[in-house]
This record gives C-alpha cells, structure tokens and sequence, in this order.
C-alpha cells in the first residue's frame, strides 16, 4: 500500500486487507448523518461519487453491494474532519458536516488499490480534522485576471485538495476596485452566479470580496447604499461570505473624510460596522473579513488600536505577515500581531504569486511558517497565486498539506509529492526545473556546487548544468499538459537563451576571438532585455563573474536580514 500517513493526520493500520472482487466498489448506503439523506455532490441515490481521480472505481448501475457504507453524524469533529473505519464487511464514515462526508469519501478513493482478486483496501481507522477551518485561494493579485475556465478549474483543484474558500478579488477587475460603486454587467455577474454554482457543487464556500477603499467617502449614504446594492446583488444568487479590503490605498484621510472621522483606523471600523450591521439585517448566517491597510507589519500601531477596540469583534482580519511577501511567519510575529489587531486573522499568504515580479515563475513549495498559527488566532489561511494559474498549482498541493495539517506539514516532502502528482511521467525533469524556479524573496538557498564553480571558473561543472536543462527542456516539451505549454513558453524560450548564452560564453573562454566576444555580447543583451528569466539565472551570473556583462544589469536579490530591516524602517503612512 502507498505511504498515506502522511495525508492523513492519524491512520491505524496493522497490515491487513480487505478485497473485492471486481474492477469497481460496490456499496450499499445507509445513513444515520440526517434525516433528510441529502448528500448533493457527494453521493447519487444509493451510490458513491466519489469527486476524484478515483470516481472510474466506483458502479454506476448494480442491485446489491460488496460492502455496506454508512454514514453517521458526530458533533464533536471539528468543521470539516472525519473518522472513517475500513473493516471487513463495512465502512462507516462519522463526520460533523457534508464536506467532511466529501471527504471521507475522497480519503476511500485514495486508499483503493488493485489486487489479484480485484481491489482491496486496508482494515484502518483514519482520523482526519484540518488545522484551520478556512482554507482555500484567494485571487487577489494585480495584473490580468485568471479566465473564467481557470477559475472553474481551481474550485475542481481545491475540492480535490481539501480547501474549503474561493476568495474572488482580482486587482484588476474594474467592478471589484476601480468602479465598486457600478454593478456588474450582466454576462460578467452571470459569470460570478456559474462561479458559485460550481463552489456549491464542489463543497467550496464563495467570498466576494469588494474594495472600495480608494475614494470612498465616509460621509456618503449614496456611497453606503450603492455597497449594500452590490452586496445585496451577491446575495440574491446565494453567496454569504465577503469581505472589505482596505489594501494597497492611500488611507490619510483628507478633507470631509477626515473632518468626520479623523483617523484611517476609526473610518475603516465605522466602514466595515456599517456593512456588518447591513449583513446581520439580510442573513441569518454569512462571515465578513477585512483586509486592513496595514495588512502586513509586526508592531503595534495607533491604526492596530483603532481596528482592535472600535470594529465589530466577530469580524475577521487579513494579514500577510511581517511583510508583504515575509520569508518567515513565526510564533512572535503571529502572536504579537494578533493582540495588536484584536480579532481572528485569516492569513493572506502571498505565495506563490508573482505579480511583483512578472518576469519570474514561482515553482517552489510553501516554507517557513510556524506550524501551531491555529493557537495564536489564526481561523484561516488562505494562498494568493500567480497570473498563471496552471504553474500555481505546485506550489498549491504544498500550500494544501499546509492549511489541513500544519503540524505535520514537511515542505520538501510535500513538494516531491506535488511534482509527481503535477508531472508524473516527468518527474526528475520537473523538479530540476522548479529548483531553477524558486522564489528569491522567501527562499534564499542557492546551488552551493554552481556558485563555487562561477567561483572557481570551472566550466565543466557549468556546462553539466546547461546540458542538464537542455535535457529537461527537450523531456518537458512531451508533456501532455497544454495549458501548461501556454503558461511556460516564455521561460522554456528564456531558458534556451541562457543555454545559448552559456555555449558563447564557453566558446569564448576557450578561444577568446573578438568574433566570440561578440556573439557573448550579442547574447547578453538577448537575456537583459528579455521579458521573464529563469530564477537560478546561472547563465549572466557566470558572464557578470566573468566580466562579460555588468553587475547591475541583473536584479539584485534582497536577504532575509535587508527584508527584516526595510519592514522596520518603511513609514507606514
């Protein structure tokens, strides 16, 4: 049987097996959990469905079952989790809502396994609670918003990994940020209603999210009532989950705004009060977050007062970290700031989006996070990706690992297992190209045997590198992944440049002509104006050793120390 303990957060297994005859399972449902029996999305009438690369082992059509399966409610999971028993004849799911029934049944299809009688699975006990209750994405980066195909696609991804929240907040959709007050058009709102119907199929519970922080003003009731319009549209086709953000503005209040309130803390309160009070008026249940305008920081502030002693208490709080991209969320940072601000925090991991730097690629796993935020106030997490979503996911099975099981979660492990799961028949190829890929502002390891090779000018070593990536390029290139191809052309062209650039170099270095010269320069300048470039980017660090190319001409790579300072001397006004 594959290593499951890792998945999951306790599983007793002594070794023994029980079998099936048949390429399918074949349960025979009962079920104790309501007295409804609506299991949508979950289950069909008396058959599993189950919502994973498993669903082919599972009957469409049969009169009696193999096994009995039956599910019973038990209050005392916490949200989401599950208890489920294998035993010889029966398998018997508990679980505290639906989705841990979703995923109970998920944890059956991944346990199936064929055998020489048919299937078999193991005589277990898998009990299985996440560390934080919301987990999921949030699509909050700048530049071009993910199609309305990626975005059904990644409610499909997080219902397969165990995330729970889609956060809609793209920077750059007008109606979210630039034109709050203007309702959407209509084949764009009919859009967000097909995106909540597929939420809603999937077991993923759908934040709007709205920001009208940059030219809001407070005094408004027009501009009150046109935020309750907004909402209310929400409303009507079934979301009960939002959130004001306040990020990324100009909060010095000026003029009327200023006379009315006086402070940036005191207005977002009465702002975020105000849609509080409104959402308690319409619906019985919903959540509502806030993303402050000092979403990241790690002291204590008279804006962090504000928040603290004047906004609704049982209104969430976004924040980044000690920084907006923060190498480290430590016990101290995520203690601290949770005093400060005085409400439960969702964390807004900005991994692994690139929008800061739209030249890069982010492949690497999620690191550095304390593993215990669940006892310091944190209720949620949740990851901002890249513009391109289908390379985001890597780096979001590690992220998924992370949200369910943070005590356990291994980031190197769980990235070996995002690359297979990514590229399967690909493997070794795909993980030299994510260790080129890593993201410099949170990872700062680098390949110590190639930073000694530019040291010593030894160019075998080097050139092993370049043949390596040639290689990988060449392997890659049969993927049977097409939105994959489309994402990474540009750094697959850029990576051809560098191993060009390289062969110049080592041509050079063994006949130093002003015709082999040239060809350096003309590749230098091929690689300095290229618009992405690959993240280890060995080529122009071995010709700025070298002298064939300025220092500054490539991007100067920020340590955890200058990260730690600059947090410390930036104004926060």
């Amino acid at each position: 049987m594959k290593d499951y303990h890792y998945y999951f957060r306790d599983m007793y297994h002594h070794g023994e097996y029980v079998e099936f005859e048949g390429k399918k399972l074949v349960c025979e449902l009962s079920s104790r959990f309501g007295m409804n029996q609506e299991f949508e999305g979950i289950i069909s009438s008396d058959l599993i469905e189950i919502q994973t690369m498993y669903k082919e082992y599972v009957e469409e059509d049969y009169e009696l079952g193999n096994v009995k399966l039956h599910f019973e409610y038990n209050g005392e999971l916490a949200q989401d989790g599950y208890i489920l028993q294998i035993e010889q004849e029966t398998i018997t799911v508990f679980a505290s809502n639906k989705r841990g029934i979703k995923y109970a049944i998920d944890a059956l299809g991944l346990l199936l396994e064929p055998c020489e009688k048919g299937l078999r699975l193991p005589k277990a006990t898998i009990h299985d609670e996440p560390s934080f209750p919301i987990r999921g994405i949030i699509e909050g980066f700048y530049g071009v918003p993910w199609s309305f195909e990626d975005r059904m696609d990644s409610i499909d991804f997080m219902s397969k990994h165990r995330m729970n929240a889609y956060m809609y907040a793209p920077k750059d959709d007008e109606y979210h940020r630039e034109l709050w007050r203007e309702p959407y058009p209509a084949e764009e709102f009919d859009k967000i209603r097909q995106l909540k119907q597929h939420c809603d199929k999937h077991q993923v519970d759908f934040f709007y999210c709205i920001s009208p922080g940059k030219d809001m003003k407070f005094t408004s009731q027009d501009d009150f009532a046109l935020i309750q319009q907004k909402l209310k549209s929400m409303m009507d086709i079934g979301i009960r989950n939002f959130a004001i953000l306040m990020d990324d503005i100009d909060y010095v209040l000026k003029e009327e705004n200023k006379n009315f309130l006086g402070r940036a803390g005191v207005a977002h309160a009465y702002l975020v009060n105000e849609i509080n009070r409104y959402l308690k008026q319409e619906l019985y249940q919903y959540q509502l977050v806030m993303c402050p305008s000092e979403y990241w920081s790690y002291w204590d502030t008279e804006y962090k007062k504000d928040i603290r002693g004047l906004m609704d208490p049982e209104v969430l709080v976004f924040w980044t970290g000690y920084f907006v991209f923060a190498p480290t969320i430590d016990r101290t940072h995520a203690k601290n700031n949770r005093e400060y601000y005085g409400h439960d925090f969702i964390l807004w991991d900005n991994v692994p989006v690139n929008d800061a730097d739209k030249d890069r690629i982010f492949l690497d796993p999620v690191r550095n996070r304390y593993s215990k935020l669940n006892q310091h106030g944190h209720v949620g997490f949740v990851s901002n990706p890249m513009n391109q979503w289908e390379l985001s996911k890597i780096s979001l099975v590690t992220l998924s690992h992370y949200m369910w099981n943070s005590e356990r979660y291994n980031a190197d492990y769980s990235w070996k297992l995002a690359i297979e799961q990514f590229a399967p028949d690909h493997v070794d190829s795909m993980t030299f190209f994510c260790r080129n890929n890593e993201n410099r502002r949170l990872w700062f390891g680098k390949n110590e045997q190639l930073e000694q090779a530019l040291k010593d000018r030894s160019m075998q070593e080097i050139d092993r590198h370049f043949k390596k990536f040639a290689e990988v390029l060449a392997d890659l290139s049969g993927m049977r992944n097409e939105k994959f191809h489309v994402e990474v052309k540009p750094w697959f062209e850029r990576a051809e440049m560098d191993i060009r650039l390289w062969h110049a170099i080592l041509a050079c270095e063994n006949d130093p002509t002003d015709g082999n010269r040239e060809k350096v320069r003309e590749w230098v300048e091929k690689c300095s104006f290229c618009s992405v470039r690959i993240g280890s980017d060995m080529a122009m660090k071995a010709a700025q050793e070298w002298g064939y190319a300025k220092k500054q001409e490539n991007k100067k790579e920020t340590t955890h120390e200058e990260l730690i300072e600059s947090a410390s001397s930036q104004s926060l006004s």
